[in-house]
């Protein structure tokens, strides 16, 4: 019984598989559905290896009875996220529940073993069959891939209903929904195929391996897009990343001028460029706060509509080293009020990426 996957095709999935997996499980393993997916994609693979080093590629040999059961596991992992989402119950009660699903899929394939064993004792293969170990065998491997199966659906259209989902979210629960439905027809196929022999669709040991190979690769791609967003973070190449490395120099001269107002390194450490950003412009606030006093007098009044962001720029250069060379501050109390006035976070935001533009190029020309 031949495989529909040729042997290279078949490898490289499998390397595919493996490279995803291995960056989930260095950089997204936070969370209870990280966790869950990522060992989900462990018995994914097991099941693929199997696939691929069974010695006799029969539905009664035991590498494929085995693989059959990793292919059960998967499925119980889409059962235990799809309650969790749903229900939104406690971790403990998350990982009893994996628990739980975990014996089920363990008994189905000791039964799958053993009807598999004694339907090759007998001489009848399971695969096509309608007698008794070969409706024990289907009924294993099927039932709790069916009930797994709906209920991940039934979840993915409760989220679509609620209509709490961005786009992107509706998309991944759209081509999911696919791939499901995809499982479950051929699930139906198979079965009216072995109690009526049609449609004749051949052998279903190679069919259920290639459904099951086609939906892994769409969903390990899908799984691929949070891990190249965690890398893009990592890397500081995300829009957060980015918007640090353009603040860095003016939150770098600010605080070394008010060293008192920056959290300890090691509190920053490993933390999320959201996290970061968020950090920094409080930093920058609470030092252009600081430096206040410090300001010189103005060339003209300080008014938000004509207010020249150079201009300031300039002036908070020289209130920076006044401060760090401990000279007396030239107003008392918090000095002038400041020009960089935001109504929320983005509008601060937009008036110290102004600030920062213009900042470099003013620190060069005044030496």
């Amino acid at each position: 019984m031949s495989s529909l996957i040729p042997e290279a095709v078949a490898w490289l999935v499998l390397g595919y598989i493996g490279v995803i997996t291995a960056g989930r499980l260095m950089l997204l393993r936070d969370t209870i559905i990280d966790q869950l997916v990522n060992r989900m994609l462990l018995w994914s693979i097991a099941a693929m290896l199997l696939y691929r080093c069974a010695p006799m590629p029969s539905i009664t040999g035991l590498p494929t009875a085995l693989s059959l059961g990793c292919v059960v596991m998967t499925t119980m992992y889409l059962y235990v996220m799809a309650r969790y989402i749903v229900a939104e119950t406690e971790p403990a009660a998350v990982w009893r529940r994996h628990r739980r699903c975990g014996l089920v899929a363990a008994v189905a394939t000791v039964v799958m073993v053993v009807s598999g064993m004694a339907a090759e004792d007998n001489g009848r293969p399971v695969d096509l069959g309608v007698h008794g170990p070969a409706a024990i065998f289907g009924f294993a491997y099927a039932a709790p891939l069916a009930v797994n199966m709906v209920v991940f659906q039934f979840a993915g259209i409760r989220e679509l209903r609620i209509g709490d989902l961005s786009a992107k979210g509706q998309l991944v629960c759209w081509l999911l929904g696919i791939s499901g439905g995809f499982v479950l027809v051929n699930q139906a196929l198979s079965l009216a195929q072995l109690l009526t022999g049609w449609p004749d669709l051949g052998p279903q040991l190679p069919r259920g391996e290639l459904d099951f190979v086609l939906c892994l690769v769409l969903d390990v791609t899908l799984l691929a897009i949070p891990l190249l967003s965690a890398l893009l973070a990592l890397a500081g190449w995300d829009r957060d990343g980015r918007i640090c490395r353009r603040l860095r120099p003016l939150w770098r001269d600010l605080t070394a001028a008010v060293p008192e107002i920056v959290l300890p390194a090691d509190a920053r450490r490993g933390a999320d460029p959201a996290t970061r950003l968020f950090r920094m412009t409080v930093e920058i606030r609470d030092a252009l706060l600081h430096l206040g006093s410090y300001l010189p007098a103005e060339p003209h009044p300080a008014f938000e509509s004509d207010w020249e962001i150079t201009d300031y720029a300039r002036r908070l250069a020289h209130a920076a080293r006044a401060r760090k060379a401990g000279s007396v501050p030239t107003v008392a109390g918090a000095g002038p009020r400041l020009p960089l006035v935001g109504h929320d976070f983005d509008a601060e935001l937009r008036h110290l990426l102004g600030l920062a533009r213009v900042w470099s190029q003013t620190r060069t020309a005044m030496g």
